[in-house]
């Protein structure tokens, strides 16, 4: 939003701000905060101009309404499968030969108004517990 005139910036200003507190209110409301970041992206698409990247992460990539878990989304995490290649992460052995690699965990996000799936990576699994003596 740097490259804007200064009248649109604002108008994209109040527009997310709106929708944001339509999506924190009490009970919140999804779809309206959608609507209003519709014509948030349309007024960004007439102007020639991006919504930062920083914004819509917190968005549906599909039908941009707010993710907040339990009301829009759902968020789970799950086990990515040795057979994906996305999933593999070498991770160094102790004497710097190969210790294989190790595998990476996923957060799925799973839009509750339009039905879109976004999965991002997560953490790496954490080692397991040495046996109890």
């Amino acid at each position: 939003m740097d490259a804007m005139p200064k009248e649109i910036r604002l108008r994209c200003q109040y527009l997310w701000s709106s929708a944001m507190q339509c999506a924190d209110a009490s009970p919140p409301q999804p779809r309206t905060a959608q609507k209003l970041l519709h014509s948030l992206r349309q007024l960004t698409a007439a102007h020639d101009c991006r919504v930062p990247e920083s914004l819509t992460k917190t968005l549906c990539p599909k039908c941009w309404a707010p993710r907040i878990p339990g009301v829009s989304c759902r968020t789970r995490t799950a086990k990515r499968t040795r057979r994906s290649p996305a999933s593999m992460r070498y991770v160094p052995g102790k004497s710097g030969g190969k210790s294989g690699h190790a595998l990476k965990s996923q957060v799925v996000t799973t839009c509750l108004l339009c039905g879109a799936i976004a999965r991002a990576p997560g953490a790496p699994r954490p080692p397991a517990c040495p046996p109890k003596k």
